[in-house]
């Protein structure tokens, strides 16, 4: 009976809360990457679930597998790896915090931000969400490098903007071009598709996904006074009517594109039901 009193998206999100947790103790069982394991986890508590509901024998994986100078396999990993620490307990593992955040921080490239390693060129997705995950990490020389880059890509891809709107916000960060944030804000508004989604980019010859659409409307959150609400209701309806009754998405990794949708579900049903 209680579930009469939940909402169709509230029924959804609990459906795909579900999933992810299976999946999550599955990719374990399996021996999968540590990294797509705890980047689920890291996106679960994003949605609310409790992190007494992590399993344990994940927690002490990660424990195990951080190496002596802190990292994990790679920068991409040792980014959520960290992240998860902090969204358990930031006071009990600010060791291995401490150590992860000292790792990163020695792994900038040439440019002094992040590719998928220290060889890599700069790229705006690993460093727009290592600066979102980890602001501490951010100085205004990084956010200005973020901020260069975007320009030398300026109107590329919606998931380059968003990230970039993300860290921007969330270090509270001034771009030198004033327009910068106005700008990216509109581009990625005129690629939102006519049914509410998004690609690469509006007239991209692939499909829409959920990972594009979940993350372009995370961008636009962060400046949500200045976005048409019908843009948020617009992505969050292509999100429920594309919500498959597994509890995920079609997407070629599972678990990344459920994460993202549960993420995105969250947040933009939360903003419109206020």
């Amino acid at each position: 009976m209680k579930n009469l009193a939940l909402s169709k998206n509230e029924l959804r999100i609990i459906k795909t809360i579900g999933s992810l947790r299976s999946m999550l103790q599955e990719m374990n069982r399996k021996g999968l990457e540590l990294r797509r394991i705890t980047k689920t986890a890291c996106f679960l508590m994003l949605a609310g679930l409790s992190v007494n509901s992590i399993p344990e024998i994940i927690i002490e994986r990660c424990i195990n597998e951080q190496e002596r100078d802190g990292g994990w396999i790679s920068i991409v990993d040792t980014m959520w790896n960290v992240n998860f620490f902090k969204m358990l307990n930031s006071v009990k593992y600010q060791d291995r915090i401490s150590c992860g955040l000292k790792f990163l921080e020695e792994q900038t490239n040439r440019n002094g931000l992040w590719g998928r390693s220290q060889r890599d060129v700069s790229r705006i997705p690993v460093t727009g969400m290592m600066l979102y995950l980890h602001p501490e990490l951010a100085t205004y020389d990084r956010l200005y490098k973020l901020e260069n880059l975007w320009e030398s890509e300026i109107n590329s891809l919606t998931y380059k903007a968003a990230y970039l709107l993300m860290a921007f916000k969330k270090c509270s960060y001034k771009p030198k071009q004033e327009k910068i944030i106005a700008d990216t804000l509109r581009w990625l508004v005129k690629n939102q598709r006519d049914d509410g989604s998004f690609s690469p980019w509006k007239e991209h010859p692939v499909a829409s996904d959920i990972f594009c659409t979940s993350v372009a409307s995370l961008g636009l959150l962060q400046y949500r006074e200045f976005v048409p609400v019908d843009v948020f209701k617009k992505a969050l309806l292509w999100i429920e009517e594309t919500h498959l009754p597994q509890g995920i998405w079609a997407y070629h990794e599972i678990e990344d594109g459920a994460s993202w949708g549960l993420w995105a579900m969250t947040e933009l049903s939360r903003y419109l039901s206020k």
